[in-house]
C-alpha cells in the first residue's frame, strides 16, 4: 500500500496549472521508483498524467487509442531526462475515475521489483474495464452530449410540431448538430467540470448557405430528480414527425433500448447560454487561413476553446426561446 490518499491527489490536481511554455506541469509525489519519484502532470489542453520512472526496464505498451493513453517517453522536470511510462485521461468526466488509477498504479509499483512493469499491468486492466464499460453502452461524455441534443431536439419539435429529425445532423458527424430552416445550432454540452469546448474541423463554427449559426451550450448535471436519455427518448417518441428517422439518428448516435440495462443516470440542464457566431468569436475557420483552407496533407483538425474566452461573446437565452427562432 502506499501513502497516497485521495487528498493528496486533490491538492495536486489544485495547484497545477496547464503549462504554456513545457509540456507538462507535474507534481512529484512521495512514491519513488528507480531513484526517481512518480508525478501527477497536466497538459496544455488540460489532460491528467501519472508519470512512473521506468529505469533500465525494457518494455514495451499497447499504443492503440484509449481512455486511458499509454506512452513510454523521456521527460524533464529541471534536470537530466528521465524516461517515464506516461499514462494520461483527456476525459474530464473520468477525471474522478482516473484518481482511482492512480492510486492503483501507485499502490501496484510502490512494492514491486520491477515497478514500471507493474505500472503497465495495472494500466492494462484498467483499460479492459473501462473497454468493456464502453462496450456495454455509451460512455459518460457521450451519454452527456445525448442528452443535450436531445434536449434541444426536444425543444424544435415543441416550437414546430412538423421539425423533421433530419434535420438532427450531429450523429451523422456533419458540421452543424442542427439545420433548421432559419438558423443551423451547434450543441455543445458541458459538464460540472467542463472548462473547454471542443471543435472538430473548420467547417463546425463557420456559418453557411446565408443563415446565422448558434452556438448553444448546456450545461448538464447529475441530478437525481433528473430525467435519463430514456427518458428523452420516450418523449421524443410520441412527439417527433417520423419515429422511424427518429430510430436512425439514434442508431447513428450509438443508443440503441437496453431493456436488461436500466438507464440509471440522471441528468438536468443547469445553464443555458446561447453565442450567435460572428467575425469576432474565437474560432478557426476558413477565413482565419491566408489559404481558405488547411496546408496539404493536413486534415482531421479538432481544437479546444476555452470557456473564459468564448463566455464573454454569450448570452443567457432559453431553449423554447432559440428553437422559435430557428424554425420560424
Amino acid at each position: 500500500m502506499t501513502d497516497i490518499e485521495p487528498t493528496m491527489l486533490e491538492r495536486a490536481w489544485a495547484v497545477l496549472m496547464p503549462p504554456r511554455a513545457k509540456e507538462l506541469a507535474s507534481f512529484p509525489l512521495e512514491v519513488v521508483c528507480h531513484a526517481e519519484p512518480c508525478r501527477v502532470a497536466i497538459d496544455g489542453m488540460n489532460a491528467r498524467h501519472l508519470l512512473v520512472p521506468t529505469g533500465d526496464e525494457d518494455m514495451s505498451v499497447d499504443p492503440r487509442p484509449a481512455v486511458l493513453g499509454t506512452v513510454v517517453r523521456k521527460l524533464s522536470f529541471g534536470g537530466p531526462a528521465v524516461a517515464y511510462v506516461d499514462v494520461s485521461c483527456a476525459e474530464s468526466d473520468l477525471f474522478p475515475e482516473f484518481d482511482e488509477v492512480v492510486i492503483d498504479v501507485l499502490e501496484a509499483v510502490a512494492s514491486a521489483r520491477r515497478p514500471a512493469s507493474a505500472a503497465i499491468d495495472a494500466i492494462a486492466r484498467w483499460r479492459r474495464l473501462f473497454r468493456s464499460s464502453l462496450l456495454r453502452g455509451l460512455s459518460r461524455q457521450a451519454k452527456l452530449g445525448l442528452f443535450a441534443e436531445l434536449t434541444v431536439l426536444s425543444a424544435l419539435a415543441e416550437a414546430d410540431a412538423g421539425f423533421p429529425v433530419n434535420a438532427w445532423r450531429g450523429p451523422l458527424n456533419e458540421p452543424h448538430d442542427f439545420e433548421a430552416a432559419v438558423r443551423c445550432l451547434e450543441v455543445k454540452g458541458l459538464s460540472a467540470l467542463s472548462e473547454s469546448i471542443l471543435v472538430h474541423g473548420l467547417e463546425q463554427l463557420n456559418t453557411h448557405d446565408g443563415r446565422p449559426l448558434d452556438l448553444v451550450l448546456l450545461r448538464v448535471v447529475e441530478d437525481h430528480d433528473g430525467r435519463t436519455v430514456s427518458d428523452l427518448v420516450e418523449q421524443l417518441r410520441g412527439t417527433v414527425a417520423s419515429r422511424a428517422d427518429l430510430r436512425t439518428r439514434l442508431s447513428a448516435a450509438g443508443w440503441s433500448d437496453q431493456p436488461d440495462r436500466p438507464d440509471l443516470d440522471t441528468f438536468a440542464i443547469e445553464e443555458v447560454r446561447r453565442i450567435v457566431v460572428g467575425p469576432d468569436t474565437p474560432r478557426v475557420a476558413p477565413s482565419s487561413l491566408v489559404a481558405g483552407s488547411l496546408p496539404d496533407g493536413v486534415g482531421d483538425l479538432s481544437y479546444h476553446i476555452d470557456l473564459a474566452a468564448v463566455l464573454p461573446f454569450s448570452a443567457g437565452a432559453s431553449l423554447a426561446e432559440i428553437a422559435e427562432e430557428a424554425v420560424r
